[in-house]
């Protein structure tokens, strides 16, 4: 944030894989997740991150997003991996909670259905394009 969209792309390699979890489609290639890095900077937006773990060629962390002056963020959870040879961002899988404070449908879906509100696991590939 309060970078050019270009020094930022620095840091991803050419075949970066992109996921936001408030994207169906997943980003892929420089291209694409400059794009997507533009779409998101932008007067009154502060992304503050929180906690690190130091990984050797991946890391997770995460942050808040503060709009304007509102009194609320909404927090979330990164993955960064990076190729051991270039050293560049192969992989970044965003995670944001909801921006609805509580998230509404999920609570009338829990109240509804108590078992929709246990998470679990799935099987790996289970996903289109999943790892």
């Amino acid at each position: 944030q309060g970078r050019s969209a270009d020094l930022v792309m620095d840091f991803f390699d050419e075949r970066i894989q992109y996921r936001d979890f408030n994207f169906e489609d997943m980003l892929v290639g420089k291209k694409e997740v400059k794009g997507f890095i533009e779409d998101f900077t932008f007067p009154g937006l502060t992304f503050r991150t929180q906690r690190f773990d130091d990984g050797i060629l991946s890391t997770c962390f995460t942050w808040e997003v503060v709009v304007l002056d509102a009194p609320d963020t909404i927090k979330g959870i990164s993955f960064y991996e990076i190729d051991p040879t270039t050293r560049k961002v192969t992989y970044v899988r965003d995670v944001p909670e909801s921006g609805i404070k509580p998230p509404i449908l999920g609570k009338l879906a829990r109240l509804i259905r108590p078992g929709l509100g246990t998470f679990q696991g799935v099987p790996i590939g289970s996903r289109p394009n999943g790892m």
